[in-house]
C-alpha cells in the first residue's frame, strides 16, 4: 500500500496547477485502483482531507484504466463525507456516459442527497440537476427510464427537471455518443 510522505504531499500540492499526467515526471508515486481508494479512505480522517481527497482524486498519478477509474467514482459518489459528489456526477455526463451502471449509481445519488444538499435549495436543485443531466447522458433507453422513474416525483421542480430532460433527449438524443464518432 502506498505510504505518502509529508514533503511528497507538499510537491502534490504546490503543483496544483499542472495536470496529473504532468505529474509523472515529479511526484514519485503511481496509484492503482485499491492504492487510490485506500488513500481516498484515509483522506477521510485526514485533519486537511478536504484538499488532500480533491487533490488525491482529480489529480494523483494513477496506474489504472478509465473503467478502473470509473468504478471509484461510482463508489466515492456514494460516499456522504467529502465535498467532490457535483465534479464526480460531472464527470458522469461529459466523460463516462457509457455504460447503464453508472444509472444506478446516479439514481442512488439521487435517493440519498448529502446532508449539506437536502436543507439547502440553493444547493439541492442544482445538484439534482446535474444528476438529472448526467442521467440523461447515459446510454438509451435506460437513461429514459430511470429519469421518467423520477418524473414520478411529489416535487413539482424535480418533476419539471426531469421531464425536461426526457423531452430534449427524445428531440436531441445522446450528443455526447455522437461526439465520440
Amino acid at each position: 500500500m502506498i505510504k505518502v510522505l509529508e514533503k511528497d504531499w507538499e510537491i502534490l500540492h504546490k503543483n496544483f496547477r499542472i495536470r496529473r499526467e504532468e505529474l509523472f515526471l515529479i511526484f514519485p508515486y503511481r496509484a492503482n485502483f485499491e492504492e487510490m481508494k485506500q488513500l481516498l479512505l484515509e483522506s477521510k480522517t485526514d485533519s486537511v482531507f478536504n484538499n488532500r481527497f480533491n487533490a488525491i482524486l482529480w489529480r494523483f498519478p494513477i496506474s489504472m484504466s478509465d473503467n478502473e477509474f470509473m468504478k471509484l467514482l461510482q463508489f466515492f459518489l456514494l460516499e456522504n463525507w467529502h465535498h467532490d459528489h457535483e465534479f464526480i456526477i460531472s464527470s458522469f455526463q461529459d466523460t463516462f456516459y457509457d455504460d447503464k451502471e453508472n444509472i444506478k449509481i446516479l439514481m442512488q445519488a439521487f435517493s440519498s442527497l448529502p446532508e449539506f444538499y437536502k436543507y439547502d435549495e440553493a444547493l439541492k436543485y442544482p445538484y439534482i440537476r446535474k444528476i438529472i443531466y448526467a442521467i440523461g447522458a447515459q446510454p438509451e433507453p435506460y437513461n429514459i427510464e430511470a429519469l421518467e422513474t423520477i418524473s414520478q416525483s411529489e416535487d413539482e421542480e424535480i418533476k419539471a427537471l426531469a421531464l425536461h430532460q426526457i423531452e430534449k433527449r427524445k428531440r436531441l438524443g445522446r450528443w455526447e455518443a455522437e461526439n465520440d464518432q
